[in-house]
């Protein structure tokens, strides 16, 4: 049997295609809603990413948080969510606060404009969920949306497990 393509038996053993695999499209797909939606909060006049709204948005919900914190509920590492922080703090949309607790630590709270910036960018990303998932059937999203839940799960846990072991 000949070898086929550039690879040889390798290609015929393999059969993987990107194509269909999960996270290549959930990868795509969040690339392509996040610089969309940060084009729709620049055209009205809020230039801050999908990543800064989701930090805003749990401030929000949560209070006052450290770094560390956001970083773990975000699921980004410190020096990204640190780079990000500062961003916001500039534009004036957080405030750095003293821990009351530990002086070596800051809590991170949503500033006036940063709830005001809230309220103008939230309709925004609701309406472009409706028109994304607009011809999408309920019961294909609520389906979508367990099965990224569940994965999620499962990542978790491994993620878990992994950082128990070191």
């Amino acid at each position: 049997m000949q070898p086929t393509g550039q690879y040889g038996a390798m290609d015929r053993k393999s059969r993987f295609r990107l194509e269909q695999a999960i996270g290549f499209h959930v990868n795509r797909v969040a690339f392509l809603m996040s610089e969309e939606i940060a084009r729709r909060f620049a055209a009205a006049g809020h230039p801050i990413s999908a990543q800064d709204f989701g930090i805003l948005h749990r401030l929000r919900q949560q209070g006052a948080m450290t770094p560390a914190e956001i970083a773990t509920l975000m699921r980004r590492d410190k020096t990204t969510i640190t780079r990000r922080l500062d961003g916001l703090a500039k534009k004036g949309l957080i405030e750095r606060r003293p821990h009351p607790d530990d002086r070596r630590c800051v809590l991170i709270a949503l500033s006036g404009d940063g709830q005001q910036t809230l309220e103008a960018v939230t309709p925004l990303v609701q309406a472009f969920q409706q028109e994304v998932l607009q011809g999408v059937p309920k019961a294909d999203r609520e389906v979508t949306l367990r099965t990224l839940q569940h994965i999620a799960s499962i990542l978790d846990a491994t993620d878990s497990a992994k950082k128990e072991k070191t």
